[in-house]
This record gives C-alpha cells, structure tokens and sequence, in this order.
C-alpha cells in the first residue's frame, strides 16, 4: 500500500510521528515521501510490499544501529536514520533520512540536458576526490556499496560537494546478503557473468565506470559493439558489460571503437584532453581490472590522481580555460583555443612512500598530504606556500607555515635553517628538508 497526503507513520527508534505531505518521487524499491517530523521537514522512502521482506527491514536496521561510514566521507551518505512502520498497514515499512536540496545537487543527467551549468575542471576534480573518498571511507568502515550507479551521486557543480543516496542496498563486505546485484551498466563483469557476489571489489569497479561517466560523458563499453545491437534487453546487456566487454579507448583491441556518429563525437573530444594520468588509470580500471579484479584502481588511487590534477591546475594566457598538467607532460595546448601554454618549474616532494609534483604558481599549497600521506586526518592542512618575494617580485619561495624550522641548502654543503614564517627561495639547486623525513627539490 502506498502512503497517502495526510497519513501518520511512526519511527521507531525515535518515536516521533511523522505526517506525510507530498509525494517525492517513485523507483523499484518504493515511493519517496517528504514528511513532516517534530523538528522539521525529512523524508520517508516507503518500501512497496513486495520489497518489503524480512532481510531489508534487517538490512536497514543494520545501518540504522551501525550508523554512516567514518570519516569525513561518510558524511556524504544520505544515511537510514530510522525505521519507520505505519499501523494501518503492518505489511510494509520504510525508513526515514534527512532532506536533499535538489535546488543545489544534481544529477549528472541534469547538467548533460543544460537545465544545470557544468562543473568547471577544478570543481570535477573536486568532484571526483569526494566520491573516491567517500566510497574509501565506507569500504575502510567494513561496508560494500553493491549499487553504485549515476542515479545516487548528486553534486553541486559550483562547490564540488558531494551527496550519495539510496543506501539501503549497502551491506556487510563479504557478509551480509542483498536481493540487489546493482545496475547492469555499472556492474563488474564477474557479478554479471554470476561468478561473483557485490564487494568493495567489485565496487572499485563499479566506481570507474561512474568516473569514466563523470569526465566522459560515456560509458566505457559503448563503442560500435554497443551500437550494432538492435534489441537492448538483458542477453544484450550481459554480451557488452558481462561476457565480452571491450574498452572504447582499449590501446591493443581496436574492435569495439566509438563508431563515426553524432551521439560518440563527444566522448571521443574529452577522451583527447583527458589528462594522461587520468587516462592511464581509466585504461588500467577497462584492460587489466577486467581480467584481475585485485589489480583495479583501488580508490587511494584515485584520490591521489585527483589531488594532483586538482593541485596542477594551469590557466591559460590566451584565452582563461583552465587546463590540468600531469607529469610526463613536457608540452602544452590549451584544449579550448590550441594555444601553447608554457610550463612552470615544479616542487617534487618525495617523501619515502610516494612521490609528488606540483607546479610553481604564486598562492599554491603544499599540503599534509604531500609530506604524510597516511595522515588523513590533516590531509588538506596547508603546510607551505608559494609566495611572491617582496624585494624581488621575480623571485618565488616557499613560506613555512609549520610550526618547526626546515633546513635548506643550495648545491654545497652549507645548510640553513627556515623558520616558521619564513620563505626558502624556490631555484633550481635547492634541495629542501620538509621534516617527517620528506623532501623537496626543484625540475623544470
């Protein structure tokens, strides 16, 4: 039985009463209702009888009790806050969590339909990082996702802000069952091929394909295989995305390339100014991750090529598109005018794990993150920035903004101390001590 205007259901765990206002909007599983609850406005996803089964009420009273994910991520998940039951009708339930402003967050549909401007290339980046994290910080918490699709994420494309929803197909990493495989468009083959139950591994695909959509505006396995398909029902599906599937941008298997159409000039166009550390990652996620599903691009990874590309961020002289630099790349042309754009010298930080570049631009920061990787917490906690010398406005240096003396020195055996506060002149003999056993130096 649906709900109707006016209707009282109950949470359980609170106990508060909840009137039902307006209807929000149907899928599968239910009907989404906004409701009126003692403290203001929430919404009820009220399952259809036949979705109502034991195991998902157990489900989401697993995630009522257990709580989102940890860490900053797990903030990003519209999470269950509570089970909620009708006593006209004990055959069904639903469960409440909190309201969307869908005036701000959208989908990804939205934008592609020009009701909704697009994210600037900082803000996808943005983007991008936060549903790495967020899927990081919930996999990190012992739970697998099983339906990450297009149709969950919203985000705001002017601030990068990130919004996951419809959670309660999230289960037990390799515990809890789920009547939910995913969305065949999304999932991994093996799940398809039904060799595999959903996992965080089979999430890290599933987690490709959603960037491959986000930079794209494509799916990885639509090319001319896809195309010469004329009934698309489920043994179609099964062939592109579970039996043979076939990257677009495969570099060795040229045989399901985009065909020369209107509706693949698009993807073809943002494949070509796709950063190479981006592509890299894509190519790996579509190739080798199909066969060896623990070689997928784990979501750290991802995290990291985003940082960075967000980190590399160059404007161009001619005509202001942001352009985004990765390294291997020597020269430059601005994707929006062809202009040559010429590259600054870099900040490389090694610090005994990973190895970091960043260009030198007059603001820039460099970051925990770049000195102590594990440090999540302080990730984003500025730890130096490059600044523009006031007696010599052709200088760059980089100012400490620790609380601890770096050591410098330049090409000799002379060392110097750089206090909190103070700058190191950023040349190209500088060898730099940032502490926690990193270091900078500087290439052109």
């Amino acid at each position: 039985m649906s709900l109707k205007l006016g209707d009282v259901v109950r949470a359980r765990v609170s106990g508060n009463e909840l009137t039902v206002k307006k209807k929000l909007g149907e899928g599968t599983q239910g009907v989404a209702y906004l409701v009126e609850a003692p403290d203001g406005q929430e919404v009820v996803k009220w399952y259809f009888r036949t979705q109502a089964t034991a195991d998902q009420r157990e489900a989401i009273e697993r995630l009522v009790n257990r709580g989102k994910p940890r860490g900053g991520g797990g903030e990003r998940f519209v999470w269950p806050k509570d089970i909620v039951t009708s006593s006209g009708d004990t055959a069904t339930f639903g469960y409440l969590m909190p309201v969307i402003d869908t005036s701000r967050f959208v989908e990804l549909n939205a934008i592609q339909a020009k009701r909704h401007p697009q994210p600037n290339i900082p803000e996808l980046c943005r983007i991008s990082y936060n549903i790495a994290d967020s899927f990081s910080d919930l996999h990190l918490s012992g739970y697998c996702y099983r339906d990450i699709s297009l149709g969950n994420l919203l985000f705001d494309p002017r601030t990068g802000e990130v919004l996951i929803c419809d959670n309660d197909n999230v289960g037990i990493d390799r515990q809890s069952e789920s009547a939910i495989l995913g969305t065949p468009e999304f999932m991994a083959p093996e799940v398809i091929r039904g060799e595999e139950t959903p996992s965080t591994i089979t999430d890290q695909h599933s987690l490709a394909v959603l960037l491959f959509n986000l930079w794209m505006w494509h799916h990885p396995f639509h090319g001319i295989k896809e195309y010469q398909i004329r009934s698309w029902d489920i043994p179609a599906k099964t062939k592109i995305y579970g039996t043979e599937p076939v990257f677009i941008f495969d570099p060795e298997d040229a045989s399901n390339r985009l065909p020369d159409e209107p509706g693949y000039i698009t993807a073809l166009k943002r494949w070509k100014i796709c950063p190479p550390s981006l592509k890299k990652a894509f190519t790996t996620s579509f190739t080798r991750g199909l066969r060896e599903p623990g070689s997928r691009v784990t979501e750290g990874n991802w995290k990291a090529i985003f940082s960075s590309l967000h980190d590399n961020r160059l404007k161009c002289g001619g005509c202001g598109a942001i352009n985004l630099w990765s390294e291997g790349i020597h020269m430059m042309q601005c994707w929006n005018c062809d202009e040559g754009i010429a590259i600054p010298m870099r900040i490389v930080i090694n610090n005994g794990m990973t190895r970091s570049a960043l260009l030198v631009d007059e603001g820039r920061n460099v970051f925990v993150r770049h000195v102590r990787p594990t440090e999540e917490q302080r990730s984003k906690e500025p730890i130096g920035e490059i600044v523009r010398n006031p007696n010599d406005p052709s200088m760059l240096g980089l100012r400490n903004l620790t609380e601890l003396p770096w050591i410098v020195s330049f090409g000799d055996d002379v060392q110097k101390e750089v206090p909190p506060g103070r700058s190191a002149p950023l040349n190209r003999s500088m060898q730099l001590n940032l502490g926690s056993g990193a270091s900078a130096s500087i290439e052109h």
